[in-house]
């Protein structure tokens, strides 16, 4: 038997002398997630918003426009996303003369061929530097999908940090 102090510290728990470093691991993983992520987003080109248009096509003697003109479509145009996008409009006296030459500006007169006979109005196109990208009508057309598209249209680009991320050497165009 040996020194009592001796078999007090042998039966004493050792002190685990890689418990702190998995803590200090995490936070330099965590800090050096977030420089990288910071240096991303700074060396990663600007994603660029495309130039968005709203086209409404309208009648004045149509219940269905004058519903969506004095409630989504007001509510709309006092929101922060109507100053981000150009808005313009085809408003016609009568319903039976909507694809008149005499109701449409000539800038959007190029507009006019994707249209049918058939298609109702209200009627909404979502144009993207030059490229219809959604074109619905009727009365719920705007909640389901013209103002989702405009929304998502709108939303920043979170594709062009993480591929910085992945690989920094692409998303600097070297």
């Amino acid at each position: 038997m040996g020194y009592p102090e001796t078999e007090i510290i042998a039966g004493m728990e050792q002190p685990n002398r890689y418990a702190g470093g998995h803590r200090r691991l995490g936070a330099a993983i965590a800090v050096a997630a977030i420089a990288i992520a910071a240096w991303g987003i700074h060396a990663a080109p600007q994603a660029r918003q495309p130039d968005l248009m709203l086209l409404y096509v309208g009648a004045e003697d149509c219940a269905p426009c004058r519903a969506w003109q004095k409630g989504d479509g007001a509510s709309f145009l006092a929101s922060p996303a109507f100053s981000r996008i150009r808005y313009r409009e085809v408003k016609s006296p009568r319903l039976a003369d909507v694809m008149n030459d005499d109701n449409w500006p000539e800038d959007l007169r190029l507009y006019r061929p994707h249209l049918k006979r058939s298609d109702g109005v209200p009627l909404w196109m979502v144009v993207a530097d030059g490229e219809i990208v959604d074109r619905k009508y009727g009365a719920t057309a705007w909640r389901e999908s013209i103002l989702p598209t405009l929304r998502s249209m709108l939303r920043p680009s979170l594709i062009w940090p993480l591929a910085a991320l992945c690989a920094p050497e692409a998303a600097r165009g070297t």
